[in-house]
This record gives structure tokens, sequence and C-alpha cells, in this order.
């Protein structure tokens, strides 16, 4: 038995520097990728936290969805789309202070993520709704359009953050140069 401890030692330290530490997506590190000329586009996102997005299933609809699972509740059919924790997505667009993000292909379907009111530049991006309802002792729920149509999305305690991986900024090579000009 003693001779197995080395090895899980041995084996947690090869595990922990394989695998690459993630980092809240900032007001400084997205100052820093403009300044440096590296486009959204080319970075791996991942959320922080799991989340569910949740819809009525009309009497129409039935129990046919594009995405996620069908399950009955109170007599009613329910879509429930969930997002693991560590789920990496892709930016498919920017509109200043605020990013969309794709875990899954598709039109439209992607979350929104932008800096929290009054926050400063080491603020964590975090997940937005077209409308946050909230009632008595229960956490916030966003009211979302996605893949067009509306669901319902929770989470547990605070907001999901967006984060990147700590060295992506650093990999990406960016060829800068100034012109010098030309005499006659």
């Amino acid at each position: 038995m003693a001779t197995l401890k080395p090895f899980a030692i041995a084996a947690l330290i090869i595990f922990s520097a394989c695998s690459t530490p993630k980092s809240y997506f900032t007001a400084d590190v997205k100052n820093a990728m403009q300044q440096n000329g590296i486009p959204f586009e080319k970075l791996q996102y991942y959320i922080d936290k799991d989340v569910e997005l949740k819809r009525e299933l009309s009497s129409s609809e039935g129990t046919r969805v594009s995405s996620g699972k069908v399950i009955m509740e109170n007599g009613k059919y329910l879509n429930i789309i969930t997002l693991k924790k560590g789920t990496p997505g892709v930016c498919t667009g920017n509109n200043g202070n605020s990013l969309n993000i794709a875990f899954e292909s598709g039109y439209d379907k992607n979350l929104g993520f932008a800096l929290p009111l009054g926050a400063n530049s080491n603020s964590a991006y975090t997940v937005t709704a077209d409308k946050w309802l909230s009632t008595y002792n229960s956490p916030e729920i966003g009211k979302i359009t996605y893949d067009g149509k509306v669901y319902f999305m929770r989470f547990a305690g605070a907001k999901p953050k967006l984060m990147i991986k700590k060295s992506a900024i650093n990999k990406y090579e960016v060829d800068k140069r100034t012109m010098r000009g030309r005499k006659l």
C-alpha cells in the first residue's frame, strides 16, 4: 500500500500539469485582446457553472424539439436544455460591451455575456437575459430567446461567468509592424 502513495502523487502532479487553468474573461482581458489585435472569434470560451434553459411546450409542438430533452411536469410538457460547467463555446458576435457565445451549432443558439453594471476592470463577464425575474427567497431567473423560442434560464447562486484558458492570449501571435513611409 505504501508503494502506491508515491505513484498517486506523481500521477496527480502529471494530471494537474496537463490541465490548463482557466481564468475569467474580464474588461482587462478584453482590452488586452483589442490592443493586440486578437479576434474574439479565435479564442475558446467556457462557462463556469451549470445552466438550465426551460420552456413549456405548446400543444401544437407536442414532444418535438430541436435540442434538449422533453419531460412531463405537473401535466405539462417541458423542453429542458442543460449547459454543463466547463462546456466550450465560441464567440459569434461582439456588440461593444457584450459578447454572444454559442455552446452548440445552429442559428440563434447563443448566450449573451456582459460586464455587470458598475463593474470594475477586474470584473468577469456574466450571462445576460432579456429580462431578469426574481421572487422572494429564490434565485434570479433569466428570460431569454434561444433558438427562436422563449426560455427561462436557471442556475445556482451568482450569475454564470465567462472563462478562457489563461494561456490563450499569450499563445496567440500577432504580427504587428509600423510602416516607415517612402521618400523621393
